[in-house]
């Protein structure tokens, strides 16, 4: 084998573990922002007292994590 081979190989190699790499921080940062979205919609329900800004709050909640569930990137993820 030549070095351009093993080179180009190495290259690979090292590339495919950057995309693995970057696609399971992306992963986790879907996950604790899913996360940190029911901790938010938790304190609120539990902390504020204005039942609208309490209701408007989870409606907001509710759709960024709807979102983000639908989204193309966690989509895939699931099928991994």
């Amino acid at each position: 084998m030549s070095k351009k081979q093993k080179s180009t190989e190495h290259d690979k190699s090292t590339e495919e573990n950057l995309v693995q790499d970057l696609k399971e921080s992306l992963k986790n940062t879907i996950d604790e922002t899913k996360n940190i979205l029911d901790d938010l919609e938790q304190t609120v329900e539990t902390t504020i007292n204005d039942q609208s800004i309490s209701d408007t709050t989870k409606k907001i909640v509710d759709s960024i994590s709807s979102e983000i569930k639908t989204s193309k990137v966690s989509k895939n993820f699931e099928e991994e």
